[in-house]
């Protein structure tokens, strides 16, 4: 009898632990960032080697701006040809050591270069489109990110027929 009372107790011992799943293992945190669509019209410009969503802090003044402690990400290069371009912060990050943070974002652009390598550069840059949330690409919006959260419809248009105003070089 006593043999039984062992059996099943280990069987249940067995049982209960077998059925945790991670205990009181505290939930992954929710990542944060932002998400959007671009979407083209027109055709594309020869030659162009590079096309990426850019982040930058502020509004770019000088050529200065066009910094990295003004640079605060950039999304993944889209493809050449494409009329859409749906993306995800979190999944499409093309330089790894920029992450986004909570907090406002100035100057949401997409930019294209005809360089096959990244440059820093502002002259090896056009800037193609730009969020805003009026519509005038000469007025940039605003982009506020939160702690935990996937801020969406950062969606910027590109015209290639009617490109937003270009930042200083100089």
């Amino acid at each position: 009898m006593r043999n039984i009372f062992t059996i099943l107790f280990l069987g249940f011992l067995i049982y209960i632990i077998s059925g945790c799943d991670k205990g009181i293992e505290p939930a992954a945190p929710t990542p944060t960032g932002f998400s959007g669509t671009v979407t083209f019209t027109g055709t594309w410009p020869k030659g162009i080697q590079r096309t990426h969503v850019v982040v930058f802090n502020h509004f770019i003044q000088s050529s200065a701006d066009f910094s990295p402690p003004n640079l605060s990400f950039v999304v993944d290069s889209i493809p050449y040809g494409s009329k859409t371009f749906t993306y995800n912060s979190v999944i499409n990050n093309f330089i790894s050591l920029l992450q986004v943070s909570p907090g406002d974002y100035k100057y949401i652009i997409v930019a294209q270069s005809k360089t096959p390598a990244l440059s820093l550069d502002r002259k090896d840059w056009f800037v193609v489109g730009v969020y805003t949330t009026t519509g005038d690409q000469s007025k940039p919006g605003t982009m506020s990110i939160s702690d935990g959260m996937i801020t969406p419809g950062i969606n910027i248009n590109v015209d290639f027929n009617n490109s937003p105003p270009q930042p200083p070089e100089n």
